[in-house]
């Protein structure tokens, strides 16, 4: 199951979307974590994250819980956004290859 995690992963990561979505999250955290003991800029830095994944990936319920976690002082260590991200993308992937097998399927007599 990880190395298939990992497989859809590594095919996201070839649309630019999806490595634009992942680098800004990535950059989000990382520059959140330094920022975890004055608030008011992490909340300012997750707003801005989540409008610019917005635009990037368009809207996606699993951004929200995402959001929720980084809003809250001292979760804001966990990086909520890079693996949100991260999942966003592979479970993509992962249904992309479901499709596809299926229609190959349907076309089959």
């Amino acid at each position: 199951m990880f190395k298939n995690l990992i497989h859809n992963f590594l095919l996201a990561w070839k649309y630019p979307r999806w490595r634009w979505a992942l680098l800004m999250a990535l950059a989000s955290d990382v520059i959140g974590f330094w920022l975890t003991f004055y608030p008011p800029a992490v909340w300012v830095l997750d707003a801005v994250t989540a409008i610019l994944l917005f635009s990037v990936l368009g809207f996606r319920w699993p951004l929200l819980p995402a959001l929720a976690i980084e809003v809250v002082p001292g979760l804001q260590i966990f990086p909520a956004w890079t693996l949100v991200v991260a999942a966003l993308a592979s479970a993509e992937q992962a249904l992309k290859g479901v499709q596809t097998t299926d229609h190959v399927k349907d076309a089959l007599p």
